[in-house]
Order: C-alpha cells, then sequence, then structure tokens
C-alpha cells in the first residue's frame, strides 16, 4: 500500500515537471473589419513583442506592446491598438476609435 502511495506521488510530481510547449515564434497574421467600413491587417510577432498594423489609404503603424490587466494592447505616437478575443479597439491620431472584429476564415 506505502509502495503504491509513493508510486503515484512519483507520478504526480513527474507529470507536473513536464515543459509546456513554446509559443509560436514565427509572426501570426490576422484581419479585422471594423465598424468605420475599413479592414485592418494585424501581424503580431513575439521578438520583439508588436503588432504591424496595415490599413488600406494609411501609412504601416509598427506599434510596441504595453502591460495591460487583460486582452492585448499596443500603442505608439497617438495610434493604439487594444481587444479581447476577436474584438479589438483601433485608434489612429486624428480619427475617432472604431471598434474592429475579427474576420473568421
Amino acid at each position: 500500500m506505502r509502495a503504491a502511495a509513493v508510486l503515484s506521488l512519483l507520478t504526480l510530481v513527474a507529470a507536473c515537471q513536464t515543459p509546456c510547449p513554446a509559443p509560436p515564434m514565427e509572426p501570426v497574421s490576422t484581419s479585422f473589419r471594423c465598424e468605420d467600413g475599413s479592414v485592418l491587417n494585424a501581424t503580431f510577432t513575439h521578438n520583439p513583442d508588436a503588432v504591424r498594423i496595415a490599413q488600406e489609404g494609411y501609412v504601416v503603424v509598427d506599434l510596441p506592446a504595453r502591460v495591460t490587466g487583460s486582452g492585448y494592447r499596443y500603442n505608439s505616437n497617438g495610434a493604439e491598438f487594444r481587444g479581447r478575443a476577436n474584438e479589438a479597439h483601433w485608434t489612429r491620431p486624428g480619427a475617432a476609435e472604431t471598434v474592429c472584429r475579427e474576420i473568421v476564415q
């Protein structure tokens, strides 16, 4: 009985030490359709942690990641891209904020 308890304990400890798979390091791209009618193409990178926003008719913007309580947040020089799950809020300098939803393909 004692041997079985020790074996169970060793099995649990070994399971806790199993490494988690590493997050993907390659860039991840996704598109968002916004309430203002625009489409954003966002490319997320991990090293550095940043996003590149391409929006038709505008200059491509690179935004570094910022600390946030939940979800994600990237901003620089008055541009901000923040959200959670498949919904994001996009603000470009001189323009009103628009809500965008991921285009699921």
